[in-house]
């Protein structure tokens, strides 16, 4: 081999080794993306499964209140009844009362008139 022939295979086997050295540059710079990706996803994951277990003990504590809530409403519901007719029957007694009032006092004026008229016509004679 000449020295041309020398100096051109090793120009091609720089070239080679420059071109395999970018190769094994952009390799290990996909790599360390892929592995900080990698993290930033298993980071996203845990941060959502926390939000889904907070989400899930709302829920299981609102479930709870709910139930409680319904309970209540359960036990309240015949006393609402009782004060409800309560009210209805008092609206009746008011109205009931207001009637009796008016019939007093115009059996009172009335009763008033005849025992003036009865005592004119006693006292005329």
């Amino acid at each position: 081999m000449s020295g041309d022939e020398m100096a051109s295979v090793n120009a091609a086997l720089l070239q080679m080794a420059a071109k395999i050295g970018g190769l094994e540059s952009t390799v290990a710079t996909l790599l360390h993306t892929w592995t900080q990706m990698e993290a930033k996803a298993s980071e996203g994951r845990k941060d959502l499964h926390q939000k889904v277990e907070a989400l899930r003990a709302e829920v299981t504590t609102m479930r709870g209140e709910v139930a409680a809530a319904t309970k209540d409403i359960a036990e309240m519901k015949p006393t609402v009844q009782a004060v409800q007719n309560v009210q209805v029957q008092a609206t009746g007694v008011r109205n009931a009362s207001r009637w009796l009032y008016w019939a007093a006092v115009g059996l009172s004026g009335g009763v008033g008139w005849i025992v003036t008229n009865f005592v004119d016509i006693h006292l005329k004679r």
